[in-house]
């Protein structure tokens, strides 16, 4: 069987358990056994021109078959691919998807449109921005750490208020409080969801909006795929603010996407459909 481990943080395990234990419970039906593994009793070291891991009291100096990474870490990634482990997604994907700017730095070069967006400011007050903002931090995940500025007083008090932090501007969707986030594996795309807040600009169901399947247009589906196309992904969320228009503006991709609403909403069982990609994607 293929060993393999599933990487969370305390936090986010003691949040997803129930799905985190899909995984362990599911893996023998795919010739696979899969270990938890969290993130804070990890450490990282090198000995003699090798890498290692430190588990605990426990010294890993072959890696397990394949990792499952939910917990965002790249640097973890990193260690266990050049250690010589499959990574679900890799330490690039990690990488770039979990910081903002880069996501936007990759995917705008290519051409796909978003909101008006800068970050690496030095001086917050001559941005050339139309209000209302939106402010982000640049790692920020859930909706998490996201507000609207409508003015520059606002915005001074925020940026002092994360002094030290990666900050990200946007101008404000014409059409805000809706989203729709496309579930990708590898080149397919799985189901879509609409999400939306009738209260807030922001439309994430863990902070209270609604979810409902939404189907592709053609030309949408020809978008999500030409973001497939810059980057070599497992399993990420791709998220689209929807203009006034009713046209996508790309926002983010969430490397490690929460399923809720994909569950809520399709007789899909992705921890079965993951755990086979997987296995199709091992080097036999």
């Amino acid at each position: 069987m293929k060993k393999g481990i599933i990487l969370y943080t305390r936090e986010d395990y003691e949040k997803n358990r129930w799905f985190a234990e899909r995984f362990i419970e599911e893996a023998p039906d795919h010739g696979m056994v899969i270990r938890l593994v969290l993130t804070d009793l990890i450490a990282l070291g090198s000995e003699e021109g090798r890498l290692f891991i430190q588990y605990g009291s426990e010294r890993w100096n072959t890696p397990p078959d394949f990792a499952i990474n939910r917990s965002r870490n790249s640097r973890i990634a990193l260690q266990l691919e050049l250690m010589g482990c499959r990574v679900f997604n890799s330490s690039a994907v990690t990488n770039v998807c979990n910081d903002k700017a880069k996501t936007h730095q990759l995917i705008n070069a290519h051409g796909i449109r978003s909101v008006k967006t800068m970050f690496e400011l030095s001086d917050w007050e001559n941005h050339g921005m139309n209000y209302p903002l939106i402010l982000k931090t640049i790692s920020g995940h859930g909706g998490n750490e996201v507000h609207r500025i409508d003015n520059e007083e606002q915005l001074a008090a925020y940026v002092t208020a994360y002094e030290g932090e990666q900050l990200l501007i946007q101008e404000m969707c014409s059409n805000p409080g809706t989203d729709i986030r496309a579930f990708c594996m590898g080149s397919e795309i799985i189901a879509c969801v609409k999400r939306s807040s009738t209260d807030s600009f922001k439309s994430n169901y863990s902070l209270g909006g609604k979810a409902e399947a939404y189907s592709l247009s053609e030309q949408e589906r020809q978008l999500v795929m030409n973001v497939l196309s810059i980057m070599k992904v497992d399993f990420v969320g791709i998220d689209f603010l929807v203009d006034e228009d009713g046209e996508f503006l790309f926002n983010e991709i969430e490397d490690a996407v929460g399923t809720r609403t994909l569950i809520q909403n399709y007789e899909i069982n992705i921890v079965e459909k993951y755990l086979s990609y997987i296995r199709n994607n091992l080097v036999i």
